[in-house]
């Protein structure tokens, strides 16, 4: 194995050992805030993609204002009243991005299609990287249950990142045929596959040990939710991979040896936290 492997292996693992144990001591608080530096540093790191436009500087920091605001909310509301965030907290966002990046447009003469670039690309930000990750708070709470929301939560990333893990190790190994070249040249169909068995697995793992804490799933409806975990967690990644092309960065940052940035973290569980959140839902009659 390369040396990149074994880098992310560690990173992989000391994220795991912190959010294990944040579960295994049931620490409330240490949890909602690792989802929150997390959340916030997956915006961190959107903003920084467009680094390059010195004029959007003022939009950039409305995004990271709004994304602060958005975690301290959710932070009060789910520590004071043991709840799924509610909804109008992301409407919220959306609304006060929306107003404010049309107001720091009247500050300068505009200037063609790059206002209105700074406008949509913070607008867009806010919901792809706020609004979708916001998600992760409402599962841990989901019904009001901490407990089972915690083990929720485990599952879906879980799924997510041994998808991940497994679409590298099939794809490293033996990957020929390419997935979408002009995208991600190095994502191959043999990776899908491989992204498939890793979520398969993770399942297994999880309702080999903790089948009591997962409901409402039971591990027929878990199965025939991993195809579809898989597939999100593939689209989320070449997501980033579009954001990062068009805006001509390798990776969203450095801050994780091995994986890149938080967003290259982040960017599957941003697309399979709202699926597994409506399926869950659909679960419950509601």
């Amino acid at each position: 194995m390369t040396s990149p492997f074994y880098s992310r292996l560690l990173s992989t693992l000391f994220l795991w050992v912190l959010i294990g144990g944040a579960i295994y001591w049931e620490v409330e608080p240490l949890f909602i805030a690792i989802a929150a530096l997390f959340g916030l540093g997956t915006t961190f790191e959107y903003v920084r993609l467009f680094r390059d436009d010195v004029q959007g500087r003022a939009h950039q920091w409305l995004s990271i204002g709004i994304s602060l605001l958005y975690w301290v909310g959710v932070i009060h509301h789910v520590l004071t009243r043991h709840t799924e965030p509610p909804l109008w907290y992301d409407l919220a966002a959306l609304v006060l991005v929306m107003q404010g990046s049309f107001i720091l447009s009247y500050r300068h003469g505009l200037d063609g299609t790059a206002t209105l670039y700074r406008i949509f690309s913070t607008v867009f930000g806010t919901l792809y990287t706020v609004v979708l990750f916001g998600y992760v708070a409402r599962l841990m709470y989901f019904d009001g249950d901490v407990t089972t929301g915690l083990f929720l939560m485990l599952h879906l990333l879980m799924v997510t990142k041994f998808t991940d893990m497994g679409a590298y190790l099939v794809g490293s190994m033996i990957g020929k045929h390419k997935m979408i070249p002009h995208i991600s040249p190095a994502k191959s169909w043999e990776g899908f596959v491989g992204a498939f068995l890793g979520g398969l697995l993770a399942t297994a793992v999880m309702f080999y040990f903790f089948e009591a804490k997962l409901a409402p799933l039971n591990f027929v409806r878990a199965l025939g939710l991993v195809p579809l975990l898989s597939l999100a967690a593939v689209a989320g990644d070449l997501a980033e991979s579009v954001l990062k092309r068009c805006v001509a960065i390798k990776d969203s940052g450095h801050s994780l040896p091995g994986i890149g940035g938080v967003l290259d973290l982040t960017d599957s569980i941003l697309f399979t936290a709202p699926l597994f959140y409506f399926y869950l839902r659909a679960l419950s009659g509601y």
